[in-house]
């Protein structure tokens, strides 16, 4: 798929501002883009990160993902947290990641070579660094550490925390409600990313999840009704939080959809699993009508549902800060 049709999808799910804080630094990377980490920038295949460095020596170090076609400097103005942190010693990053490939290896390769710089130029030690992001960015900022418990090799780390934000977790579902936005045939904008998420998983895994369940529980964070929710057990060691937002407002009279189709179920599905399974620091918040867009919008799906007080609080208790 070229830049511009990967374009055409990020333009049809976010919409974008110019805006940056003026508080972050751009770094540039030496690593080109060679597999679709970064689009919505024209045939650029540059890559880079904003950081924001606090005034005392960085303790820790969050790195917080866009979601699909979001711009990093599109993403930064919407984030709270940062300013929090470096109050608390802790520096933040967001690198630009808003696609990805299929297997997060990419992903993973580029989060390590930010990892390393930290390491390197402020003495983060490898046990403070939390990932998180929006939407696919949460889904990139989960599937590290399950790539770190496949196979230690895979990742240079293992994160201390992970935080998601209305992540997707369950790809056999979210195919699942493409079918169901199709045979609605209501909303443009729906039935476009349907189609487009449709053709990407059918491609890229050789069918729909009724033909091929199991590579579908592979690239899942988690698969409902699988043993020990398939991949989610391997997040057992890693802290997590998450955040949703329930509107049914939005759901029932803008988009005629219903709880099946809301990414709050897998999400609150995984916690209770992991619950079960003994996982001794996972939670989700659930907001209702929370969600706002840079340009007033309502919409649940949004970097503004963070309860950014809570998600502070769970991040120094969990650094041990």
């Amino acid at each position: 798929m070229t830049k511009l049709s990967r374009l055409a999808l990020g333009l049809l799910c976010l919409g974008l501002s110019p805006l940056i804080a003026q508080e972050f630094e751009k770094i540039p990377c030496p690593q080109k883009d060679s597999t679709y980490l970064y689009i919505n920038d024209g045939e650029s295949d540059s890559l880079f990160y904003y950081q924001l460095i606090p005034e005392q020596k960085p303790q820790a170090c969050i790195i917080i993902i866009p979601a699909s076609g979001e711009k990093v400097e599109g993403v930064i103005p919407q984030l709270k947290i940062p300013q929090a942190a470096a109050k608390k010693g802790i520096m933040t990053l967001v690198p630009s990641i808003n696609w990805g490939s299929v297997d997060r290896l990419s992903e993973a390769a580029f989060l390590d070579t930010l990892i390393t710089n930290c390491m390197e130029e402020y003495d983060i030690p490898a046990d403070k660094f939390v990932l998180g992001g929006l939407s696919n960015g949460g889904v990139i900022a989960l599937r590290y550490p399950q790539l770190a418990a496949m196979d230690s090799s895979q990742t240079l780390i293992k994160p201390a925390a992970v935080f998601g934000v209305d992540p997707p977790l369950d790809l056999a579902r979210l195919y699942n409600y493409c079918d169901r936005e199709l045979e609605r045939g209501i909303s443009e904008v729906g039935i476009a990313e349907a189609r487009w998420i449709k053709n990407y998983y059918g491609t890229n895994f050789g069918g729909s999840p009724a033909e091929v369940p199991q590579t579908y529980q592979y690239f899942s964070i988690y698969s409902y009704g699988a043993e020990k929710g398939g991949n989610a057990e391997l997040l057992l060691e890693t802290p997590l939080r998450f955040y949703t937002d329930l509107d049914l407002d939005y759901l029932l009279n803008k988009r005629h959809r219903d709880l099946y189709d809301w990414n709050g179920s897998d999400i609150v599905a995984m916690v209770n699993e992991l619950k079960m399974q003994g996982h001794p620091n996972v939670e989700v918040k659930i907001s209702m009508g929370k969600g706002l867009r840079p340009n007033g919008e309502r919409h649940p799906h949004s970097w503004s549902i963070i309860d950014n007080d809570d998600l502070l609080n769970w991040l120094i208790s969990t650094l041990q800060l």
